[in-house]
Parts: C-alpha cells; structure tokens; sequence
C-alpha cells in the first residue's frame, strides 16, 4: 500500500522508542482470535479490516500464510516491491514488539475495502512456471479478492496520509482448514506512470492529509 513511502517512515523511529506506541491491551482483547474466525476467505478480509483499524499486530501476523508474498507493479507491469512474510512484519510492526512499525507510527487508521471482484483461482489453471514459483498452485484452488481499497493514516488528528489504491488479495486455505492471506498484489499508483504508459484505473493515489474537517477527525 503506496510502499514507497510507507516503507521510508519505518525508518524514521528508533527501536523502543514510545512516542506512537499503540496502547497496552488488557483483558479479553489481549486474547488472540478464536481459531473459527478465518474458517472462510471472508472473514479474513473482516479480520484484516479490524487488524488494521485496532492497529492489532498479534491478529494481522495470524492473517498471513506462511507463504506470503506481496507485490507492487509500475505500469509497465515492472515489480517496484516484493517480498515474504519477514519483511512485511517489520513494516507493519512484529507482534514481539522488537521494532516499530506502520501500527505504531500511527494514532489512527481507518481501513475501508470497497470489492469489485471475488472469484476462484482454480488450481489446475496455475501450474508452476518454475521450482518456488510464488503463483503457482497446482493442488490447490485459491479465493480472490479485488476492490479499492482506502486507509487513511493519521499521526495526528489532522496530519498524515490516505490512501486509495486498487489491491488484490489472495486466500489459500491451510491443512488445519483456516484461510490465511498468501498473496497481495498492489496496482500501480499513479504517481509510477509516465505520459506515455498505459492508461491507469481510477482510485490509485497516495496524498498527504492536511485540515481534515472537524467531523471526520479520529
């Protein structure tokens, strides 16, 4: 999700500083979740919704297959980003707490998925093209998500970053019968294509949030 940016502000804070650190969590939430919440593809895309807006680093860990790759495309289809599971716990935040990440720069974070396409990725149509190929899933059938995706980040009540980027996810379901995410897929944002590239699909931007008005603050 605009991974450009995002990756350079995780950077920016030390290793145990505080300053945007999400709160302690007592009681019932502390728990991690009920092992029936991700027995279908849907409720994982619910789950990735509230991990990001509790900022819940032990639930989104538990949302990613072992398997997992994301990806970033420019227009002309060039990888710009990829890599496993590791890596994106970093950014976002492990849930050890050994480093800061995208849950712990910012106070709030609104997550809303809006789907434009859910279909199956049947197994017998995406052999592997090579050995470790990330795509590739002879024995297995995969459920797909598509839509825009919007997250606005906020530091403070008025300063921070949205959003609006067309993402895929893909769900695999594991042999203890829980889905998991072990694909996601970014389309390019329209800040990577040149005049001269192809013409790109609408809601792919990452601004800055300045003044947001009054009833729309956290």
């Amino acid at each position: 999700m605009a991974r450009s940016a995002l990756i350079a502000l995780t950077g920016l804070l030390p290793a145990g500083c505080g300053l945007f650190a999400p709160p302690k969590i007592t009681g019932d939430d502390a728990k991690p979740p009920p092992p029936d919440s991700t027995w279908t593809a849907q409720s994982v895309m619910d789950n990735l919704e509230r991990a990001f807006d509790k900022r819940d680093r032990i639930l989104y860990e538990d949302l990613l297959d072992d398997a997992f790759w994301f990806t970033e495309a420019d227009c002309r289809g060039d990888l710009l980003y990829y890599y496993g599971k590791e890596e994106e716990l970093r950014i976002m935040g492990p849930r050890d707490g050994s480093s800061h990440g995208i849950f712990d720069i910012y106070r709030t974070i609104d997550w809303k998925y809006h789907p434009t396409r859910r279909y199956t990725e049947f197994g017998r149509d995406r052999p592997d093209s090579f050995e470790g190929d990330p795509d590739g899933h002879p024995d297995e059938d995969w459920e797909v998500f598509r839509g825009r995706v919007e997250i606005r980040l906020l530091e403070r009540p008025d300063e921070g970053y949205h959003v609006d980027q067309v993402m895929t996810f893909k769900m695999r379901e594991g042999d203890s019968g829980l889905w998991r995410i072990v694909r996601w897929m970014d389309d390019p944002l329209s800040t990577d294509c040149g005049e001269n590239e192809r013409a790109k699909p609408a809601g792919t931007t990452f601004s800055e949030v300045k003044a947001i008005p009054a009833q729309d603050r956290s």
